[in-house]
């Protein structure tokens, strides 16, 4: 036990977040290296104030709960790796076969969007919409986390709904053995005109940070800080904090960091018989050798330069969800590249979002070939 760092963590009650689970396996994870002692404070406030008295060196939250508190005399010493920020649909299939005006609990708006897009039979409501007019349902006084999960899956259970979609911190905390089916980006095979459509999640999700008094030296838990996701919640944050107010609330943004041949094979899965993929100004050239099942190697031309990329996927939902607009930048770490970037990221939604609100006036003249109702004004396309 001698000469490692003694560390007190403070921790408070599961929010349902996953934030919890993650600093427990973090400690247990780095025993070797530190002398944790965790503590459990049954209240954020009272943890806060008494990390401010210097009663412990770290407490463990979700980024939300750092943006919301009063962090004056705090600083964010280190970000744990970030826990998968997709929500999760808990139903007894996937949402393509849910049953036609299925009837879907949930929450949040640009999911509830995101679903309606895909699937605009169904009927998707919050909770609070759902129970008006079942007083049975509800009982007496607020209805607390462990109480709305429970009182979900009944529903659930019992048919009163199809399914709920929640985040997938939450869905952690259900204790009984349930379908879920992960709303998430993967598209394989996006030529398909069935295949399942993307769910950009929400911003900032699935961010751990351990917060300490500003005097702490970061140096200390160095080895805690997981610095790909310390830059992409920087990225992330900027351009959510420079985005409109209107449309933070049915905008999806997510911001990860990979490998240039990651991204490099998804793309080749995309392509038939193709002997070159155009990147910018670069290209992907096959091999001359073969693998063992006869296809074709790939590898990157010299002119690729090398290294990691952080891929920017960001997108907008109209109200209907018939209107929507998705945007993906991919640039690399190294150089001044990035923070340009970022730049012309939020130049470029600000510019796409005005262009598609502003009303378009009645033309003047007609334009050959066109019906005459072209003519006529039309207001603008996206409606928030």
């Amino acid at each position: 036990m001698e000469g490692k760092p003694k560390l007190e963590v403070l921790t408070t009650p599961s929010h349902f977040d996953g934030v919890r689970p993650q600093i427990e396996n973090t400690i247990v994870k780095n025993r070797d290296f530190f002398n944790f002692k965790m503590t459990e404070i049954p209240h954020m406030k009272v943890a806060v104030d008494s990390l401010r008295k210097g009663t412990a060196d770290l407490l463990a939250m979700s980024i939300e709960q750092w943006k919301t508190l009063d962090n004056k005399g705090l600083q964010i010493s280190a970000f744990l790796p970030r826990r998968e920020p997709t929500w999760v649909l808990v139903a007894d299939d996937k949402p393509e076969y849910l049953p036609y005006r299925g009837k879907i609990v949930c929450e949040n708006e640009l999911i509830t969007r995101q679903l309606l897009r895909m699937r605009p039979d169904l009927e998707v409501v919050t909770l609070a919409a759902f129970l008006q007019g079942r007083p049975d349902e509800i009982g007496e006084g607020i209805i607390e986390q462990d109480e709305e999960l429970l009182l979900l899956e009944k529903l659930h259970v019992d048919g009163s709904i199809d399914g709920y979609a929640i985040p997938r911190g939450k869905f952690g905390q259900i204790k009984s053995r349930v379908r879920r089916h992960t709303l998430g980006m993967q598209r394989e095979k996006p030529s398909q005109e069935f295949e399942r459509s993307t769910f950009i999640p929400p911003p900032l999700q699935g961010f751990t940070v351990l917060v300490s008094r500003a005097d702490f030296p970061k140096k200390v838990i160095a080895r805690l800080n997981d610095s790909a996701t310390e830059l992409c919640y920087e990225i992330e944050n900027h351009i959510f904090e420079s985005l409109n107010d209107k449309i933070k609330h049915v905008c999806g943004l997510f911001v990860e960091q990979k490998k240039l041949s990651t991204i490099l094979k998804h793309y080749v899965k995309l392509i038939d018989d193709s002997y070159a993929l155009k990147i910018g100004e670069n290209y992907l050239i096959p091999s001359n050798k073969k693998s063992r099942d006869s296809r074709t190697q790939w590898s990157p031309s010299r002119n690729v330069a090398q290294g990691p990329r952080i891929c920017i996927y960001f997108e907008v939902l109209g109200k209907n969800s018939d209107v929507s607009f998705e945007m993906v930048r991919i640039e690399p770490i190294s150089g001044n590249s990035l923070d340009r970037a970022k730049n012309v990221f939020i130049k470029e939604i600000k510019f796409l979002v005005d262009l598609l609100q502003r009303d378009h006036d009645e033309l003047n003249r007609l334009i050959s070939g066109l019906p005459p109702e072209y003519q006529a004004a039309k207001q603008g396309l996206l409606k928030l």
